[in-house]
């Protein structure tokens, strides 16, 4: 009965799949919003890139004007380069993230929230605690949204 049992064990433990599961892309994204702040203000509190029918945009929230915002065109391909992105960064993983970290006196908050067109949503938030590869994704969604983020402020100084 023992050496039936490893046997088992023995055979059992060389099988593996023939093949890996593939991982499920991510829809495409609705609207997606995104901050990390410092003490220092700054004159933008948040950046969306939002879909609207076969257009899109880049919103700019600033930071010292209630219930004002700036949108600015932006080629749709724009958001599949985002969510390959979230794709690559493994943000689907970020669902639900409450960082806290109580130690800190004085940091960085964050925030992010994701909108699909079939209607399911990622939302992550921290201060001074991130969910992994924050800084990069945040990072690379800047470099994304530059040209939108400098003609703001060009408006905003001009």
């Amino acid at each position: 009965m023992a050496f039936t049992t490893w046997a088992a064990l023995i055979a059992g433990c060389g099988n593996k799949p023939d093949k890996e599961p593939e991982e499920t892309p991510l829809p495409d994204i609705q609207e997606l919003t995104y901050y990390m702040h410092g003490t220092m203000m700054e004159p933008i509190w948040s950046v969306s890139l939002i879909r609207q029918g076969e257009e899109a945009f880049i919103r700019i929230e600033p930071w010292d004007k209630e219930e004002e915002f700036c949108d600015y065109p932006v080629e749709t391909e724009v958001l599949e380069k985002v969510r390959v992105i979230l794709e690559t960064y493994d943000v689907a993983s970020w669902a639900g993230f409450r960082g806290r970290d109580p130690n800190a006196s004085d940091g960085y908050s964050m925030s992010f929230q994701v909108k699909f067109t079939d209607g399911s949503k990622i939302e992550a938030s921290g201060e001074n605690q991130f969910p992994k590869n924050c800084r990069d994704v945040f990072s690379e969604l800047n470099d994304l949204t530059a040209e939108a983020r400098n003609k703001f402020t060009e408006e905003e100084n001009g």
